[in-house]
């Protein structure tokens, strides 16, 4: 027998006037007039040869035929937005469009370039693009999707921020300068007699200071002997080359997060990377705490 049923678009009419308890209430949720809601359930119940609410004082009461029906009308919905769901997944995976993934120092890019490595073997079809900066991406002008930063917190409120775990971060220095020059045993304003190794962007009063640009060419500086300077663990202790000068001070604690910009957030591969990334990530860089 030929079934008389032909659109879907019917059931999700159906559902919402059950679930709202009226076609003006279901026309509001729907976006459409309370009259398309009447012809659509007056075309499904043709089609059913079944009435399937009743009107009364308070709206539309579903009658016993479409009780015992929306179990089936939710379980056709689910396929629906599974199929939805399925078809955008392909879609984007056709696409090719590549994760852009950025952090803000090298040592911190090899570690997530070893998560990606890992995904990648269970996911062949995914593509990402590593974008290098000693500055912060603008996640939400679409400079990159994906970001791994230090802070205490996540100031941009339309970023999505998970929080990968802790680290802190304290004084390096080489062995080899160690040994000949010894090493501070404890945080002060002014390291004398030692030189000091910093970013250019922070500000400090010390006299004997050492610039660097990038984080990479202050830990080859450390490397080098050419002073002492502050790194986080998860990347000094790393480091055969250098030893603590003092443990991590207190008020030196930072949290580790990946951050994805709003719209890399809409696409599902996106979703499932940073899943898999997150728990990684912290094991990676040794973090201390949950993934949140």
């Amino acid at each position: 027998m030929q079934s008389r049923f032909k659109d879907w678009g019917d059931v999700r009419v159906f559902l919402a006037v059950c679930r709202a308890g009226s076609t003006l209430a279901a026309a509001r949720k729907l976006g459409v007039n309370q009259t398309t809601v009447a012809r659509r359930l007056d075309v499904l119940e043709h089609a059913l040869g079944l009435t399937l609410f009743t009107k009364t004082t308070r709206g539309a009461q579903p009658t016993e035929a479409a009780l015992r029906l929306i179990p089936i009308a939710e379980t056709l919905e689910e396929a629906v937005f599974a199929l939805e769901s399925e078809a955008r997944e392909i879609g984007d995976a056709l696409s090719g469009a590549p994760i852009r993934i950025t952090a803000f120092d090298s040592a911190m890019m090899g570690n997530v370039g070893q998560v990606v490595a890992e995904y990648v073997e269970s996911h062949p079809g995914a593509a990402f693009e590593f974008l290098a900066a000693e500055r912060h991406l603008d996640l939400a002008a679409g400079e990159a999707d994906v970001a791994l930063r230090m802070s205490p917190a996540i100031s941009d409120d339309r970023l999505i921020a998970r929080k990968v775990g802790e680290t802190c971060w304290t004084y390096y220095a080489a062995r080899s300068y160690a040994r000949k020059y010894g090493m501070p045993d404890h945080m002060a304003p002014d390291m004398t007699p030692h030189r000091v190794i910093l970013l250019s962007h922070i500000t400090s009063k010390r006299r004997n200071v050492l610039r660097c640009q990038t984080a990479g060419e202050l830990q080859l500086a450390l490397q080098a002997g050419q002073g002492i300077g502050p790194m986080p663990v998860c990347d000094g202790d790393r480091d055969p080359l250098l030893i603590r000068c003092f443990d991590p001070p207190p008020g030196s604690e930072l949290s580790v997060w990946l951050v994805v910009s709003p719209e890399a957030h809409k696409r599902p591969e996106v979703r499932r990377f940073t899943a898999f990334a997150a728990p990684r990530i912290a094991r990676n860089l040794n973090l201390t705490g949950d993934a949140d």
